[in-house]
């Protein structure tokens, strides 16, 4: 009988992940941080921000070819932004606003570049 093995590669951001990013037309670093590595216990959310596990939540997709999208969320849980990382750690953060009627309005979007901490204490702004 022949020996069938299944090979399991990681997503591009594993749990715990904590990421600074350079992006274009942004003063300061981005954060991303992936849960449970947060400041917040709610332990299904990430958190996008100018420090380490400190921001809005994030919802974290795995895309099947290694991307990973962060569906990031105002304190009401209102999507206002999308920030997918590339294998590569390219990123692309696109962001814009939604008014009381529903009426998407200001979408912009800016490129830049993440390196991978290993953890929040070792990933200062």
């Amino acid at each position: 009988m022949p020996l069938i093995v299944f090979l399991t590669f990681a997503p591009a951001v594993s749990v715990a992940d904590v990421l600074k990013c350079k992006i274009d037309s942004y003063s300061e670093d981005v954060f991303i941080t992936t849960s449970p590595d947060t400041s917040s216990n709610d332990g299904q959310f990430g958190r996008v921000g100018i420090s380490p596990g400190i921001g809005n939540r994030a919802m974290v997709v795995t895309d099947r070819m290694g991307a990973t999208a962060f569906v990031e969320l105002n304190g009401d849980g209102t999507p206002i932004g999308l920030i997918t990382v590339q294998r590569d750690m390219r990123v692309i953060k696109s962001r814009h606003a939604i008014d009381p009627f529903g009426a998407v309005f200001a979408p912009s979007q800016s490129a830049g570049v993440c390196t991978r901490c290993t953890g929040i204490k070792n990933c200062s702004p």
